[in-house]
């Protein structure tokens, strides 16, 4: 693949958004070794696997887009939020409060790719076959 094929650069023609989510994801992932999550096994295999899968999410989208990237964000970003609650480590306040944040950040993405303004497609985006003449 050239320079030309992919629009100059590999995350050229690409939304910050998944950007921010990938930033997320690697948060969310690194953060028990950062923050030091304690005896609370559960948050840390929690934050290895959704962040993991938010990384490989949003790395997808940034190199081809799809559609269902909105419904991704939005159930990773419910699904990290309420995991304190849900997997019972909401006593842990680092943990709880790393999970919150995150499931904030990656919802929010979520629902400003659902609701926010439509990109225009460019000719990268589209594909060689769709182009007019």
């Amino acid at each position: 693949m050239t320079r030309k094929q992919i629009g100059g650069s590999l995350f050229a023609a690409r939304s910050p958004h998944d950007v921010l989510a990938l930033i997320a994801g690697i948060v969310l992932f690194f953060a028990p070794l950062v923050a030091e999550f304690g005896e609370a096994g559960t948050a840390v295999w929690t934050a290895h696997i959704v962040g993991a899968v938010l990384i490989a999410v949003s790395a997808k989208m940034l190199l081809a887009t799809a559609d269902w990237n909105k419904w991704a964000y939005i159930v990773l970003g419910l699904a990290t939020f309420l995991a304190p609650w849900v997997l019972g480590f909401s006593t842990v306040a680092v943990a709880s409060w790393t999970h919150v944040i995150v499931g904030l950040a990656v919802g929010a993405v979520g629902i400003w790719r659902l609701f926010g303004p439509r990109e225009a497609e460019t000719p990268d985006q589209i594909g060689p076959d769709a182009r007019s003449t």
